[in-house]
């Protein structure tokens, strides 16, 4: 009788782990922080077994992380895995955490499609860093793509929000080379999804490019070619609802 018990008692929580949802992972900056949250699927109360995470940012930029910190309620305790890893124009910061405990005993329930901090850390700095998913942490000795565990089983969802800017989508633009000789790239990231309307106006307001974006996120970049058009001041306009930047550009 206790062998049949304890083969039904692991069959039933064999198809609980099997129904449970996946959990999907943002990054968000607030406040001169970086918040890494996790969303599952549905409702848990479990064990947060483990998860992994990546977050890169261009070595160039002048972003620094300071030291993590761990939220009172958080399931899971997470830290750095390792030191900072450089690899083309990139720095990489590997994350790892472990947990132990159900969260039921403490009290403590997720619920389904909610955002649950695990992890803020410090961020100093003017640009963008992302948690990524690519060639770098995808391989194997690296071992850096995003994965967690529920109860040892794997549940790793998608990244929903993988672009965090330390400053608003106007300080993000760039315009290169400027002054130039009617070819140049212009550059921004909005990091959270807008509807976007994006020009290049002469001086007498006439449109030399446009481009309407519906709920856009991410880094948009554009290379122009002015060189059949008039020499002399243009202006980029990027207008978010009833807010417009207005970037001069000189060709010369």
């Amino acid at each position: 009788m206790v062998r049949h018990f304890t083969i039904a008692a692991s069959l039933l929580i064999g198809s609980l782990a099997a129904a449970q949802g996946t959990v999907d992972i943002g990054l968000f900056h607030t406040n001169g922080n970086l918040e890494v949250r996790l969303r599952p699927t549905t409702d848990f109360d479990g064990v947060v077994s483990s998860t992994v995470f990546t977050l890169r940012w261009e070595r160039n930029s002048g972003i620094a992380l300071g030291d993590a910190s761990i939220p009172e309620n958080a399931p899971i305790r997470t830290r750095k895995s390792g030191n900072v890893h450089e690899e083309g124009v990139f720095n990489y910061m590997v994350f790892a955490g472990f947990g132990f405990d159900n969260m039921v005993e403490n009290g403590m329930r997720w619920n389904a499609e909610q955002e649950y901090t695990i992890l803020t850390i410090p961020v100093t700095g003017l640009g963008a860093v992302e948690l990524i998913n690519d060639a770098w942490t995808g391989t194997v000795t690296n071992n850096g793509n995003y994965y967690t565990s529920l109860g040892g089983h794997d549940k790793t969802g998608t990244i929903y929000k993988s672009l965090a800017t330390t400053t608003d989508l106007e300080g993000t633009v760039t315009i290169k080379p400027n002054p130039n000789q009617g070819l140049f790239q212009f550059s921004f990231i909005c990091d959270e999804a807008s509807d976007l309307r994006v020009e290049v106006v002469n001086a007498l307001g006439q449109t030399a490019f446009q481009e309407n974006l519906r709920n856009f996120s991410g880094l948009y970049v554009k290379e122009m070619d002015l060189t059949r058009s008039s020499e002399g001041i243009y202006y980029l306009k990027i207008t978010r609802g009833e807010n417009t930047s207005v970037h001069k550009i000189i060709y010369q």
